[in-house]
């Protein structure tokens, strides 16, 4: 019964690891290998529900997150990976973005958390 609550405890360890963290400029820069960002996925919810994003002008943006790992078709949307599943090739196969939109201005005028699948 020892044994069991233990693996009990250090499966409960590691999920409160990797469960939901408040923002942090520094830690949501971090870059693993391949140029996976380890902490955005549990920060998300945070930023996405804490921080007034929409109204800010790209600037600001830019200063509270970095530079984007893309833009769209036009320079007014940029977006940041927050998970990317490259499975066994060199394509990914999982994709999970914060995406921002831009107002002429440079406001942002929406944002949306994307998940693609192939």
């Amino acid at each position: 019964m020892t044994r069991q609550f233990i693996y009990l405890l250090i499966t409960v360890l590691l999920y409160s690891c990797q469960a939901k963290q408040k923002f942090d400029k520094m830690r949501w820069a971090e870059v693993a290998d391949l140029m996976t960002f380890p902490n955005r996925e549990s920060m998300i919810d945070d930023l996405t529900n804490n921080f007034q994003l929409k109204g800010k002008n790209y600037n600001e943006i830019i200063e509270l997150l970095g530079q984007p790992q893309g833009k769209g078709e036009n320079d007014l949307q940029i977006f940041y990976d927050i998970d990317v599943d490259y499975g066994s090739d060199i394509d990914p196969i999982y994709t999970k973005t914060l995406n921002f939109q831009f107002y002429k201005d440079s406001i942002v005028k929406t944002f949306e958390v994307k998940e693609w699948k192939k």
